[in-house]
């Protein structure tokens, strides 16, 4: 930033504010009691279920112990349903007049007590879906069989009311702005799929050619080619192994902390056949949960094995045709070959893992006696029909497996309406056989309506890195997610400022844009060469602007001057020959055919697409992260200028953002449906083309927040409320997501404990558990990157439970220094959710050169001001820091008269100048010797440029006397 001066406001740190009972689930705010405070630091769990120090909730009458342990509660693979027992008669849960009789307070914390419509739940809202705790310990052993069923009878689930999943465009991108181009770095590869292809999807490593060798992540099971070569027996593989884990060191997060956990792909078992094929695989079909992949005989036959592979698929399936004579095989021994039943049979090799096989007529009928396998696993003749292998976790699984065995899952169809979402599964299945699929833990909370039921005496089966899957009958589910929270997000976080920080905010506010004004200090952080960096500088310039709209009103010329700077800085993307002048500005996307999709023209004719030029934008890597900062900013600007609506050139370019990353429809042929939002998992997937052997990734869930915070922003400012609500369901299934699996509280059972100890999972592939991040490994990254940028979507995760054991066990005892952009992340994200004002004074130590480069100091001490109560200012003459590293310099303020200090310390370097300490300096004498002072700074910045204080004060400074380097503060205590 350089050589800034400085005017502020300076005022006394307050008293800790206190924390309270996390709004949750049902119970009001307004009957929870204050939790019991707790040090700075402490290791003390507030979340202990098993602690008598719990969150108290008052119901107005009677207080409650928010924990586990009431007789009342039913244990199972996913936590604890508790309910009272007086209601069962109505229901699982459901008194007679229709309430679900329990309350949540808090993670894992969950109370029965005697039902009052004051506290319950309409069950109308749930159908009669029972509330779930995620409290069973790692790794979780009970069987299904203890969980009372999720849903009642099966019948057809009610109908949507309308869909959500309309097109956002349908025209092609303008080809001035997205030149289209054939010949992309990674182009798709073994595919017969015409249009749009998914880059982010769990098969995308099948879909290029250096990835087809490595496995794919359908969930539970993994999936990699055995044999694939020409004039070669073909083997799908399939993999469900054992995690296995890597405690740090000293280096890193310790040795009593897991750093990274996965599972090693090992071919239990393979579907397969005896004759030779053509040797390459083929995906003729695809979908939003998966895909149809062939591998076919030599030329001049007709033999084909189709497998039909589906996120969540309780069986691995293939239908033969055409005279091919199946073969189970295992890259471990094979030690059992029996067969239980005609068209049944038990496999186990010597690794102890054991599988059922079907054989089924094309119908799904299981086959008759003259089919049989013989020791090695090859079938004693050819099959026309189906072949299908699933896990027996456990004895009694066997029977389940076998009762839904006829029902073979070939399709899928995804409903979404508001708040609610739909699987419509297509079978192929014998008379009166119903699908049987896996479920992670969050479908389970979510499930409602009667399509459905959980599968009785099945055991939970292990996902690589999200925990156990339970199985759940039916073909169709519904979910239910509340939109409430998500609905009211605004533009700025919920709160006002109280009277003496609005004053100081009003002011700091002014600054800040009157610095980015000078010298059109604007262009340095909008316009940064890469789609990443320039879009955090968009959106760090949009929250300014907003905040001149709160304080000064939406006429005032500053408001509508900062306005116009995010206007030229989109004109710079949409229409860049009649900018002017934009230096430095991304140089565009093109539209490629090949995929389907807008890739930066950076690195896409070279290496850099494969992650050193922006990421890999080029390669469909992070367009969700990065596009979400224009989309925030879009909404920002069409907030502050309405009439840009009518602007088609500027309205065209956002949306394309839009469908790039989020294409809702399949009527919209130029973009492949939810490029990067997973609706099995629930969330999103980074990686784009660029083949991996862990699968997809995300490592960062408040950019992906980002992106859907602002698609519900764009599309409410625009009237579109069908995309409107879909932002608004996706960033809650989001939400809920990543507070189930991605930031993990003490007790979350689907990580190994000593991995929950991280809190957050870092970079969280489809096969592999981090704690990391790609650009390095201090836990300041680890931690902010699922902080960044800093929104009002970030409170729908991180909850205050999570972070105040986030802080106590981890952040609270890191070096923190005030001259490290990461520290500006931590305490805004963490802190200032728990301790506001004590993140608030901290802020007011940071200088403004020392953020992060996608925030400004003042909306940093805006979000916190509004998380609670602000410092008042001080009262008492008092020693204060400035900042806890050596170029720090301390000082005296009274509150006797308006004073003035001024501090000269480098900017980087350990030593520190005082210039002038004088407590009866008066302002405007400070102002003056500011004037009259001759400053030397860095040869980049050019000669006689005028410097704006924070007051709106604009000195000349004579650049010739100083050392350079040297930074300005000046604090006023009033």
């Amino acid at each position: 930033m350089g050589f800034v001066a400085h005017l502020i406001l300076a005022c006394a740190a307050a008293a800790a504010a206190s924390s309270s009972c996390e709004n949750a689930g049902p119970c009001p705010p307004a009957r929870r009691a204050n939790s019991l405070e707790l040090p700075l630091n402490s290791n003390n769990d507030i979340n202990n279920n098993n602690s008598d120090n719990n969150n108290k909730c008052d119901d107005g009458s009677a207080t409650q112990l928010c924990g586990h342990g009431t007789s009342s509660c039913v244990s199972s693979a996913y936590g604890a349903v508790i309910f009272d027992e007086a209601c069962a008669s109505g229901g699982l849960g459901c008194s007679a007049l229709g309430k679900l009789c329990c309350r949540f307070c808090g993670f894992g914390a969950y109370s029965s007590i005697p039902c009052r419509s004051s506290d319950a739940i309409p069950c109308s809202l749930t159908g009669t879906t029972a509330t779930t705790a995620t409290s069973t310990p790692f790794p979780g052993s009970s069987t299904i069989s203890s969980v009372q069923p999720v849903v009642g009878p099966a019948t057809s689930p009610p109908p949507l009311d309308g869909s959500l999943l309309k097109p956002v465009a349908t025209n092609m991108p303008d080809s001035r702005v997205f030149p289209p181009v054939h010949g992309h770095r990674l182009p798709p590869a073994h595919t017969e799929v015409s249009g749009p292809k998914a880059t982010n999807k769990f098969w995308a490593n099948w879909v290029v050619s250096s990835g087809i060798h490595l496995p794919i992540f359908p969930m539970p099971y993994v999936l990699k080619w055995g044999t694939i070569t020409a004039g070669m027996p073909p083997a799908l593989m399939v993999s469900h192994g054992q995690q296995v884990y890597a405690y740090g060191d000293a280096a890193t997060n310790g040795p009593e902390r897991i750093r990274s956990y996965s599972t090693p792909c090992i071919g239990e078992f393979g579907l397969g056949a005896v004759e030779e094929t053509s040797g390459e695989s083929v995906i003729v079909k695809e979908g939003l949960f998966g895909i149809h992949v062939e591998v076919r005989g030599p030329a001049g036959t007709s033999r084909k094995i189709v497998f039909p592979i589906f996120s969540g698929m309780a069986y691995v399936s293939g239908r033969y045709e055409g005279g091919f004579t199946p073969r189970v095989t295992s890259e471990r021994a094979l030690l059992e070959v029996q067969k239980i039943q005609d068209g049944v049979w038990r496999f186990r090799n010597n690794g102890g893992t054991e599988f059922r096989v079907y054989a089924l007529t094309f119908g799904g009928d299981l086959v008759d006696s003259s089919f049989d396998f013989d020791p090695s696993g090859t079938m004693t003749r050819t099959l026309e029909g189906w072949l299908r292998v699933a896990r027996v976790s456990d004895a009694q699984d066997a029977a389940v497996l076998d009762a839904h065995a006829s029902a073979v899952l070939v399709d899928w169809k995804l409903q979404v309406d508001v708040g609610r979402v739909r699987y419509a599964f297509t079978k192929k299945a014998a008379t009166g056989a119903e699908l049987l699929h896996f479920a992670y833990a969050h479908h389970v909370k979510l499930l409602a309506g009667g399509a459905q039921r959980l599968a009785q005496n099945l055991s939970p089966i292990r996902s690589p890195t999200k925990g156990s899957m339970a199985g759940v009958i039916g073909d169709s589910w519904l979910l239910q997610v509340d939109l409430a929270e998500a609905d009211g997000l605004g533009f700025l976080p919920p709160g006002e400022p109280d009277s003496p920080s609005a004053g100081f905010l009003k002011a700091e506010t002014l600054g800040t844009w009157q610095y980015f004004q000078e010298g059109s200090n604007w262009r340095a952080d909008m316009f940064k060469g890469s789609y990443y960096f320039s879009g955090k500088g968009f959106q760090k310039v949009g929250t300014v602007c907003l905040l001149l709209e709160k304080f000064f009103g939406l006429a005032d010329s500053n408001t509508q001057a900062c306005a116009d700077v995010l206007a030229t800085g989109f004109k710079c993307l949409y229409d860049r020959e009649h900018a002017g002048d934009c230096a430095g500005a991304p140089i565009g996307s093109y539209y490629d055919s090949d995929w389907g999709g807008i890739p930066s023209k950076e690195g896409f004719h070279d290496d850099g697409c494969l992650g050193g030029a922006d990421f890999g934008n080029a390669c469909y890597n992070d367009h969700h992260y990065h596009f979400g900062y224009f989309v925030v900013s879009a909404a920002i600007l069409l907030k502050l200028k309405p009439a840009l609506a009518a602007n088609n050139a500027f309205v065209s370019y956002v949306e394309t953002l839009v469908r790039d990353t989020t294409n809702p429809s399949s009527e919209d042929i130029y973009f492949p449906l939810f490029r990067s939002f997973d609706w099995f998992d629930l969330h999103s997937w980074s990686r784009g083309v660029v083949p991996s052997a862990d699968g997809k990734d995300q490592e960062s869930t408040s950019e992906e927040l980002n992106l859907l915070y602002g698609i519900h922003l764009w599309a409410g400012l625009l009237g579109n409320t069908a995309l409107q609500k879909l932002g608004a369901t996706m960033l809650s299934l989001c939400a809920m997501t990543v507070r189930e699996f991605f930031l993990m509280e003490k007790g979350n059972p689907h990580h190994h404990k000593d991995f929950v100890k991280n809190h957050v999972t870092g970079i969280y592939s489809q096969n592999r558990a981090d704690y990391a991040t790609w650009f390095g490994w201090r836990e300041e990254f680890i931690h902010g990157i699922q902080m960044l940028p800093l929104s009002p979507a970030l409170q729908l995760t991180r909850k205050a439970h999570f972070c105040r054991q986030e802080w106590d066990t981890i952040l609270g005892h890191l070096p923190l220094s005030l001259t490290d952009p990461w520290t500006s992340i931590i305490l805004t994200g963490t802190l200032a959710i728990i301790e506001p004002a004590r993140a608030y004074e901290h802020l007011q130590q940071m200088l403004p050169d020392s953020m992060d480069d996608g925030l400004t100091r003042v909306w940093a001490l805006y979000w916190a001001a509004v998380q609670g109560s602000v410092p008042p200012k001080f009262t008492t003459t008092q020693q204060r820091t400035l900042v806890e590293s050596s170029s720090v310099i301390s000082t005296q303020s009274t509150a006797s008269s308006p004073k003035a200090t001024i501090f000269l310390a480098w900017s980087t370097s350990a030593s520190v100048r005082t210039i002038t300490e004088s407590s009866s300096t008066t302002v405007s004498q400070t102002t003056s010797m500011i004037a009259s002072s001759k400053v030397t700074t860095p040869s980049s910045e050019s000669s006689n440029t005028s410097h704006v204080l924070h007051s709106g004060v604009k000195p000349e400074f004579n650049k010739a006397a100083l050392n350079s380097g040297l930074l300005l503060a000046i604090f006023y205590a009033p």
